[in-house]
């Protein structure tokens, strides 16, 4: 990892390192064998990055997009920024998509990213 890589750079070296993707940038799969996200969003002081799970509709894929692209970036001086400010949003958009399970669901978890033991990012996953 380069010395100067901000938090968003560290955000997306987190990403790869935990998921496998595809030639247009989707998800297929996870490193660590666990469940695949249908959609995660990093955030950072720099700004924010998302990626879709490789099955989600197209449709899904542009909503999703539109919200996420509206996503500010967040500080971490210290102090966990608030929430998402879309994450209903979001979630609501996912809720209303058919898992290939066949379930309904849209769960959320938030991984704090971290270089040297200080957090400079997060990455919020919705299954």
């Amino acid at each position: 990892m380069n010395e100067k890589s901000n938090g968003l750079e560290r955000v997306l070296e987190t990403l790869n390192t935990h998921y496998i993707f595809d030639a247009r940038g989707r998800m297929v799969g996870s490193i660590d064998g666990g469940v695949l996200p249908r959609f995660v969003l990093g955030r950072a002081a720099e700004g924010c990055v998302w990626r879709f799970r490789s099955d989600l509709a197209r449709d899904r894929v542009i909503a999703l997009a539109r919200l996420a692209g509206r996503e500010p970036g967040a500080g971490f001086d210290g102090e966990l920024p608030a929430p998402l400010e879309r994450l209903v949003a979001l979630e609501r958009l996912l809720r209303s998509t058919r898992c290939p399970d066949g379930q309904v669901r849209a769960s959320v978890s938030q991984v704090p990213v971290t270089r040297d033991g200080v957090t400079v990012g997060e990455i919020w996953r919705l299954a």
